[in-house]
């Protein structure tokens, strides 16, 4: 049940914590949200977290000013802007924080404050779609009978 949930739940399959360092130029940062399949990262500086950086700030950081990828610092285009969660938050505590703030990836701490990666609204979006269809389904076994919704073999 949703009401259940934490994020430790909805990452539990991961395996690796991704980030950029805040010396690395846009067209490097830019390669490892690529290489990594990521949208939003987080941007370490002296092995703390010093902000976050996505795919809309190369867009309007840096191709939109015409600036050359090769020459900016991610430091410069980052948003300082934090908004976190911790491992043992709910489903519905990440999803008023996006809400209400109109964003699409919460910065994950663990027990001890430290990065533990991204929380986007895709993972919040994957589990409420499952959860719907698992409600769609009990509901019309209720109504409907245990084997409501399949196909009758013998075409009748």
């Amino acid at each position: 049940m949703l009401e259940n949930l934490k994020v430790r739940d909805l990452i539990s399959k991961r395996e690796n914590v991704y980030f950029v360092d805040a010396d690395d130029t846009a067209d490097i940062a830019a390669l490892k949200l690529r290489n990594f399949k990521v949208r939003t990262i987080g941007v370490m500086k002296n092995g703390e977290l010093a902000g976050v950086v996505g795919h809309s700030d190369f867009s309007t950081k840096v191709v939109a000013m015409s600036r050359k990828p090769s020459e900016v610092k991610i430091s410069e285009i980052m948003s300082t802007n934090l908004f976190t969660v911790k491992l043992d938050s709910s489903f519905f505590e990440c999803l008023k924080l996006m809400n209400s703030h109109h964003i699409s990836h919460l910065i994950i701490l663990d027990e001890n404050e430290k990065y533990y990666g991204m929380l986007s609204w895709n993972d919040l979006q994957q589990r409420l779609v499952e959860e719907l269809k698992y409600r769609l389904k009990i509901t019309q076994e209720y109504a409907f009978g245990p084997h409501a919704g399949e196909v009758n073999a013998l075409g009748d």
